[in-house]
Order: C-alpha cells, then sequence, then structure tokens
C-alpha cells in the first residue's frame, strides 16, 4: 500500500517577506490561489485517501498545518522537535508509517514544488513505487531544460532491464549545484537529470540502507521506535533529534547506496526557490512586469511587483526590479540579487526589533 510523506519544513527564508519562518513558503499561495502544500495535498488526494497521507514539520508550524488541513488529524502529523534537515525527518516518517504498515511503500514529496499535469504525475507515481516494490530507493529525475545553477544534478547509467511505463535507469553519480559552465555541460551531455529531491521506496528498504550508511542516525531512530507510545516517547525524541547531524538524504545516503534508481516523468516540474522564478509560472503584462495587489506601474518594464492587501505600491521608471511588500516587511532588490536575501535576513537578525520580522 502506497502512503505519502510531505515534507513541510522550513526556515522561510527564500521567498521573503511573503515567506517568514512562522508561515513559511510551503503555506503561502505564491503561484496559484492555494498555498503550495495545499497543491500538493490535492496532487494525490483523493487518489490516495486521505488517512496514507501525512505532513512532516516542526512543532511550531502545528498551527498553519492544522489552519489549512483542519481534516488531518493528529495521527497524520509527523512531527519534529526540531529541524535536522532531511534524513532525520524521513527516518522519523518511515518509523511511523512502518507501525501502520510493515511492508508500506512511502512516496516522500516537497510541499513547495510545482507539478502539472496532475494526472501525469500520479502516472509516474504509480511506475515509481512499481519499481520501489522490487528494492530500489526511487528518485524523480527531470529533464533539464535550461543549464540551471540552482537544482542539483543525476547522472543517470543504464536503463532497468524490468518492463516500465516511463525510462527508469541506475544511477552513476549525484553533484551538488554546479557552475553555469557546469551545468551547460551536464545540458549537452543527455544523461544528467535535475534532482528532485523526491523519493519511493519500502520502508524495509529506506531504513536497511539507513543501518548500512547512516548508522548514528539509524541507531538513535531505533531508540525513538522503541519509545512510540510510551510516557517518554517525546523526551526520547527530543534527545536523540538534538544529536542527530543536520544532514539530507541525497548527501547522507542517495550518494552511496547502490540500491538507487532515477526515473525519468513527463511532468512539468520546478522548485520556486526565488521570486525571480516567479518569471517561468506568472504571464507579465504588456510591459513584461508581473503584477499582483495594487500596483500602479508607470514607464516601468520587466519588473515582479507584489503587494499586499489594504496598500498600494507605485513604480515609476523602474527594469528588472522585484519589490515585495507583506505588511511592515519590504523586500526591493535587483532580478538578479534575489538570491542574496538570506545574506539581508542574516544582518537583519543581528538587531533584536527586526527578529519579529524574519
Amino acid at each position: 500500500m502506497l502512503y505519502i510523506v510531505i515534507i513541510a519544513g522550513g526556515k522561510g527564508e527564500r521567498l521573503w517577506p511573503k515567506s517568514i519562518k512562522a508561515r513559511p513558503k510551503q503555506f503561502q499561495p505564491i503561484v496559484t490561489e492555494r498555498s503550495m502544500i495545499q497543491e500538493t495535498f490535492n496532487r494525490v488526494y483523493p487518489d490516495i485517501e486521505r488517512e496514507r497521507i501525512f505532513i512532516a514539520a516542526g512543532a511550531h508550524l502545528k498551527g498553519v498545518i492544522s489552519e489549512q488541513f483542519p481534516e488531518i488529524g493528529e495521527e497524520n502529523l509527523i512531527i519534529e522537535p526540531m529541524g535536522k534537515n532531511t534524513a532525520p525527518a524521513i527516518g522519523l516518517a518511515s518509523l511511523v508509517i512502518r507501525r501502520r504498515d510493515p511492508e508500506a511503500l512511502v512516496a516522500v514529496l516537497s510541499a513547495d514544488h510545482v507539478i502539472h499535469p496532475r494526472e501525469d504525475f500520479l502516472l509516474a507515481l504509480k511506475d515509481a513505487a512499481r519499481a520501489a516494490e522490487k528494492g530500489y530507493i526511487v528518485t524523480f529525475g527531470i529533464a533539464p531544460s535550461r543549464p540551471a545553477t540552482e537544482f542539483g544534478y543525476i547522472e543517470v547509467d543504464q536503463p532497468l532491464t524490468e518492463s516500465y511505463e516511463h525510462e527508469v535507469y541506475t544511477v552513476r553519480r549525484f553533484t551538488e549545484k554546479p557552475s553555469y559552465e557546469k551545468a551547460e555541460e551536464f545540458l549537452q551531455a543527455g544523461n544528467f537529470f535535475w534532482n528532485s529531491g523526491m523519493y519511493i521506496f519500502n520502508v524495509q528498504t529506506l531504513l536497511e540502507e539507513m543501518s548500512v550508511y547512516m548508522p548514528d542516525l539509524y541507531q538513535g531512530l531505533m531508540r525513538i521506535e522503541k519509545a512510540m507510545d510510551t510516557e517518554a516517547e517525546e523526551r526520547v525524541k527530543e534527545e536523540e533529534f538534538t544529536k542527530f547531524e543536520s544532514i539530507s538524504l541525497d548527501y547522507g545516503m542517495m550518494e552511496q547506496t547502490d540500491r538507487i534508481a532515477c526515473l525519468k516523468p513527463r511532468f512539468v516540474w520546478d522548485d520556486v526557490g526565488s521570486w525571480g522564478s516567479l518569471q517561468r509560472h506568472r504571464t507579465p503584462d504588456e510591459s513584461g512586469n508581473i503584477i499582483e495587489g495594487n500596483v500602479v506601474a508607470i514607464d516601468s518594464r520587466d519588473n515582479i511587483v507584489i503587494g499586499d492587501e489594504g496598500s498600494i505600491v507605485t513604480m515609476i521608471g523602474m527594469r528588472d526590479t522585484i519589490c515585495v511588500k507583506e505588511g511592515e516587511r519590504v523586500l526591493i532588490c535587483h532580478k538578479g540579487e534575489d538570491q542574496k536575501i538570506k545574506e539581508a535576513l542574516k544582518e537583519m537578525s543581528s538587531k533584536p526589533e527586526n527578529r519579529q520580522h524574519l
């Protein structure tokens, strides 16, 4: 039986000021009128029953999750005592689901991806589950359409001999975010895919591989599992998470295991990681401006301008600028500089009076 885990953690930095720690971007309507996590949920529901859909996040996000998903019970929330990247989160989720179904197949999805059409996603998910049943840990590799430097890459090797509806390959290696020149090489090579960060696996397979490649994490997870459904559960969970290394599943295990397979899906995928990426998803006006809210733009071209309710934003004579207003928080930067938001937030955090805006 297939279960879904939506990873919904995050610091809320890259799409500041709309996105903040208490309500990061996945809980915001960035691309459509629904929040990104609501889009992710509805991508699989009702094909996957609500009872088999879990949301994994930090305790500080329980309130906003309940607000956006009042129909989901606490038994389907996987709460981490602190953020320690994807490996501990996925390991904990695997324990919770294994207790319900020892032979469960699990699909781990990010809460903030743009994917369409839905039908193609569900077909790819079904095919990936077939491969996971055979003992593979499957990831979706997205055929690159440009030399992107903001994504990691997967170099694939040979097609699997089993018959699938999609192309499915063994994996030669993972590569971190490359330089533009290296990304251009990957694009021309033809056997490099963008790493989508989604995984489909049998819980037993994943935990077995964790025991080999991440033994400290695995032993900590086993201590948590032993304490589950006892009075000591929360205490043990916090103690173990405190000791866990903050590490991604890719770096800790996927780059080493030989049980990884990469499926090439047909759906369109994007990770909205900056305000500039809205250019791939919003239709500009006749002046090339992407505008939301009450905005007046005079003699201004190729800007991204996002206003908030109850205010007006006026732009005169601007080019290639990003302007986002959310209450008392305002961002103004050149389009090519939006990756430096983290630097600005770090400087802001040094002053106590600014921390309420982070």
